[in-house]
C-alpha cells in the first residue's frame, strides 16, 4: 500500500521550503510573524502565518492543533486571494478526512477545486483531483477514486508537470495494490519510481521503493522484494528518515519470514520495533516540546488579548470622555450662540419696537391732528348751521314781529273805520294771520336743526312717538334756549297760549313735576 498520498506529500513539499526545521523554534517565529501582521493589520499575511503554524504542527503529529490554525486562516482568507485560500482548503480537506469527517473533507475539496476552476490554476485543480480520488479510496469507492485520479492526471498533463503526474501514478498504483491488481499497481509504482529518481526528491523515492518491494512481497517474488527494501533501507540511514527506515526493517523482517529466515525476520522485526520506539519517543519529545511552545503562546495571546481589551476599554473609555467633552463644549457654544441670538432678537425686537412705537406716535400724531382738524372742521361747520339757524330764526323773529305789528295796526284800522274797503283789509289780515302757519321756513330750519342734534328727533320720538309737528317745533326752540317772546312770536302764538302748550309738551314727554323742560330736553 502506497505510504504517502498526494495531500501530505504536497504540505511536506512546502515545509521543505523554510530553512530550518520545522519545531518549536519555527511555531515561535511564525507566531511572531502573524502578531505583527496583526498589528499592521494585513490580514492576507496573519493567515498565511496561520497556515504554516498548522503545517508545522501537522508535521509534528498535533493534528488538532493544525486543524484549529487552518480553520482560522480560513475565517481570514473568506473574500482574500483565490489561489491562497484553495491551498489552505486543500490543507484543511486533508486534516478533516484524517479526522474522519469525510463529507467535510469532501465539500472542502471541491470548494478549493471551485476556487482553482474560476482562476484557471491547472496545477491547483490537478492537486484538488489528486486529494479528492485519495478521500474516495479512502472511502473504498475505488470507481469514483479513479476517475479523479484520472482526472488530476489529465490536468497535470497540460502543464507537463512531471512531479504532480509521479504522485498521481503513485495513488493510481495505491488504489490497484487496495484492489489486488498488482500488475497494474506495480506498473504506476515504477513510473513514479522513475520520476523521483530524476527529480531527487528522496522521502518520495524511499516510499517507491518500499511501494514496489510490497508488490514483489505480496506476489511470492520474495528476493526481488529484498532488492528494492534494501534500497529503501539504504537511503533512509543516509538521510536519517527514522520513520521511513523503521517501515523498511518491518519490510524486510516480513519478506524474511516470508522466506522463512526467521533470526533475519526476528532481527529486521526487533530493528523496526525499536527505531518505531525511539522515532516515538522523539516525536514525543517534539511534541511535548511544540505543545509547550503552543501553551506559552495562548498564554501570551491570552495576555496580549487582554491587554488588547484593556486597550479598547481605555480607548472607549477615553473616547466617550473626548465625546462628552466635545458635547458640553458644543453644547456650549451652542447655549451662547443661541443666548446671543436671543439678545441680538430681542435687540432687534426692541429696535423694531422702537421703531413701531414712533410709527405708531407719529400716526396717532397724525390721527389726532386730523381728528383736531375734523372737529374744527366739524365746529366750523356746527358753528356754520347755529349762524344759519339763527339766521332763519331772527329772520322767522322779524317777520313775525313785522306781521304782528302789521295785524295790530289793521285791527286798529278796522275796529275805527267804517268805511267800504273795510272788507278788502279784513281780507288781508286773513292772510297774514295764515301766514303764521306756512310750512316752508319751518322746512328749512328743521333741516339745519337735524343736523347740528342729530339723531335728536329719533330719541324724542321712542320717548313718545305721538308728538305732533307744533310739539317738535316747541322742542326745537327750546332746545336753542330762546326766551319766551321769541318763542310766542316764531309760534304766531300769546305767550299763555306758550305756556299752555310747554305744559302739555311735559306731560307728553312723561317729565316729573319740579323737573326742568330745558334741562331734560338740552340732555337729549
Amino acid at each position: 500500500m502506497a505510504q504517502v498520498s498526494f495531500a501530505i506529500q504536497d504540505i511536506r513539499g512546502r515545509l521543505e521550503m523554510y530553512d530550518i526545521r520545522p519545531s518549536d523554534s519555527l511555531l515561535i517565529i511564525e507566531n511572531e510573524r502573524h502578531l505583527l501582521a496583526e498589528r499592521l493589520g494585513d490580514k492576507l499575511k496573519q493567515a498565511l502565518s496561520l497556515q504554516k503554524m498548522g503545517q508545522i504542527c501537522y508535521n509534528t503529529g498535533l493534528f488538532a492543533q493544525s486543524l484549529n490554525y487552518h480553520l482560522q486562516a480560513e475565517k481570514l482568507l473568506e473574500r482574500g486571494p483565490r489561489n491562497e485560500r484553495a491551498n489552505n482548503l486543500n490543507d484543511l480537506g486533508m486534516l478533516l478526512l484524517l479526522n474522519n469527517q469525510r463529507d467535510d473533507a469532501k465539500r472542502v475539496y471541491f470548494q478549493a477545486l471551485s476556487i482553482y476552476q474560476r482562476s484557471g490554476n491547472l496545477k491547483g485543480q490537478g492537486s484538488t483531483y489528486g486529494n479528492l480520488g485519495h478521500l474516495y479510496e479512502k472511502c473504498s469507492d475505488y470507481d469514483s477514486a479513479f476517475y479523479f485520479q484520472g482526472k488530476a492526471m489529465e490536468t497535470l498533463e497540460k502543464i507537463n508537470d512531471l512531479d504532480g503526474i509521479a504522485l498521481i501514478n503513485e495513488n493510481i498504483g495505491s488504489i490497484y495494490e487496495d484492489k489486488e491488481r498488482y500488475e497494474d499497481a506495480f506498473r504506476y509504482f515504477s513510473r513514479a519510481l522513475e520520476r523521483f529518481k530524476v527529480n531527487g526528491n528522496t522521502p518520495m523515492l524511499i516510499d517507491a521503493y518500499n511501494n514496489i518491494g510490497d508488490i514483489h512481497r505480496k506476489t511470492g517474488n520474495y528476493k526481488v522484494a529484498l532488492n528494492y527494501t534494501r534500497q529503501a533501507e539504504k537511503l533512509s540511514k543516509e538521510n536519517k528518515a527514522l520513520s521511513r527506515l523503521s517501515s523498511a526493517y518491518r519490510d524486510l523482517g516480513k519478506t524474511f519470514s516470508f522466506l522463512q529466515h526467521a533470526d533475519s525476520a526476528f532481527h529486521y522485526l526487533e530493528l523496526s520495533r525499536q527505531l518505531y520506539i525511539e522515532t516515538y519517543n522523539e516525536d514525543s519529545k517534539n511534541q511535548a516540546a511544540l505543545l509547550k511552545v503552543l501553551y506559552d503562546i495562548d498564554r501570551k495571546d491570552a495576555r496580549i488579548a487582554q491587554l488588547a481589551k484593556e486597550r479598547r476599554t481605555a480607548i472607549i473609555i477615553y473616547a466617550t470622555l473626548g465625546i462628552i467633552a466635545c458635547l458640553l463644549v458644543l453644547l456650549f457654544i451652542i447655549v451662547i450662540k443661541n443666548q446671543r441670538q436671543k439678545i441680538r432678537n430681542e435687540r432687534r425686537l426692541r429696535d423694531q419696537e422702537a421703531v413701531l412705537s414712533v410709527a405708531n406716535q407719529r400716526l396717532m400724531e397724525v390721527e389726532l391732528q386730523n381728528k383736531k382738524l375734523r372737529e374744527e372742521q366739524l365746529q366750523t361747520e356746527i358753528e356754520s348751521k347755529a349762524k344759519e339757524i339763527t339766521s332763519h330764526t331772527l329772520q322767522a323773529i322779524e317777520k313775525n314781529k313785522l306781521l304782528e305789528e302789521m295785524k295790530l295796526a289793521l285791527t286798529e284800522i278796522i275796529r275805527n273805520d267804517s268805511r267800504s274797503y273795510k272788507k278788502e283789509l279784513r281780507q288781508l289780515l286773513n292772510k297774514i294771520n295764515q301766514s303764521f302757519h306756512k310750512e316752508a321756513s319751518w322746512g328749512d330750519f328743521r333741516r339745519v336743526f337735524e343736523e347740528i342734534n342729530q339723531d335728536f328727533f329719533l330719541h324724542l320720538q321712542q320717548i313718545n312717538p305721538d308728538l305732533s309737528a307744533a310739539d317738535l317745533r316747541l322742542v326745537s326752540l327750546i332746545k336753542l334756549n330762546m326766551n319766551t317772546p321769541d318763542m310766542a312770536a316764531l309760534l304766531g302764538i300769546s305767550t299763555d297760549s306758550l305756556r299752555v302748550s310747554r305744559y302739555r309738551l311735559r306731560k307728553k314727554l312723561g317729565i316729573e313735576p319740579g323737573k326742568s323742560l330745558t334741562a331734560f330736553l338740552q340732555a337729549i
